[in-house]
């Protein structure tokens, strides 16, 4: 009778473990757990600049009123008055030309603005992208005025924002008020911004802080997930491939012996039958 696969210590082959298959399992699930993470991880991107006007590096040769900067995301107004988000306009001297108030709309950060004579001017933001993380940059331009355009004189420091009817009508954006004029008895005191325009002031500055805090907090649980993940999935491909190979050890060690027995006691019975009675016969 044919030895059966157990007799020669070999398991049937339906029956056999896959070792890759085993692995390709694992590997798979530490994958999933990363693709898992990954939506977390990408909303915690902050917000860049995709478009300004004027644009980066331009030369700006036609009348400008506003000076605007668009993210690739909403940026937020923690405050509600618009002091979260600030944008200036300046020279290469550092005054101001901006009006003071910055507007927030959906993705827009924008200001009213006065330039003065032709040269470099930078506009410099500071904004609350959508994952609570505050950002920060300047772009350059130059400014070429056409003829007969008004030079402002501009602010030696950023002007506080005048919602009133006759600052609205007044000298227009970039102009110092009274209280701002060189060499005035206040302008000292109109030298430092108001709180309302200092995004880092008061309840506004702590809750962007807050936000900030959290926020890192978020992405280092992240980060220290997905690498337990990985951990654990190469760890267990570890105890697959052991296991497997000891177990492999297992089956062919005593089957080998146990066939080389069986081959010898059938060699002896073979011999036994050719020396016995009707031996030779046919």
């Amino acid at each position: 009778m044919p030895a059966s696969s157990t007799a020669t210590g070999r398991a049937p082959a339906g029956r056999r473990p896959s070792r890759v298959a085993l692995v390709a399992g694992v590997v798979g699930v530490g994958a999933a757990g990363l693709l898992a993470l990954a939506p977390v991880s990408s909303a915690s991107a902050h917000d860049y600049v995709v478009s300004s006007a004027p644009a980066e590096g331009s030369t700006q040769s036609a009348e400008l009123t506003e000076a605007s900067i668009t993210f690739n995301d909403v940026i937020l107004d923690l405050s509600g008055t618009g002091s979260s988000n600030v944008l200036e306009v300046t020279d290469a001297s550092g005054r101001h030309f901006e009006d003071g108030c910055s507007a927030t709309s959906g993705a827009t950060l924008s200001t009213g603005v006065a330039l003065g004579a032709a040269g470099d001017y930078t506009m410099t933001y500071q904004a609350v992208s959508a994952d609570g993380h505050t950002v920060s940059a300047s772009l350059p331009f130059t400014w070429t005025p056409p003829a007969g355009a008004a030079v402002a004189e501009g602010a030696a420091s950023r002007p506080a924002c005048d919602t009133s009817d006759e600052g609205a009508g007044g000298d227009g954006a970039g102009q110092p008020t009274a209280s701002e004029e060189p060499g005035g008895a206040d302008s000292t005191s109109a030298a430092a911004p108001s709180a309302s325009a200092d995004p880092t002031d008061g309840a506004t500055g702590e809750a962007l802080a807050q936000t900030a805090d959290a926020d890192e907090s978020n992405l280092g649980l992240v980060v220290g997930i997905g690498i337990g993940i990985v951990v654990l999935a190469l760890v267990a491909v570890v105890v697959v491939l052991v296991t497997s190979r000891r177990r492999g050890d297992d089956l062919a060690g005593p089957a080998g012996d146990v066939d080389a027995a069986d081959v010898e006691e059938a060699a002896d019975r073979g011999d036994a039958r050719d020396s016995g009675p009707g031996a030779g016969r046919d």
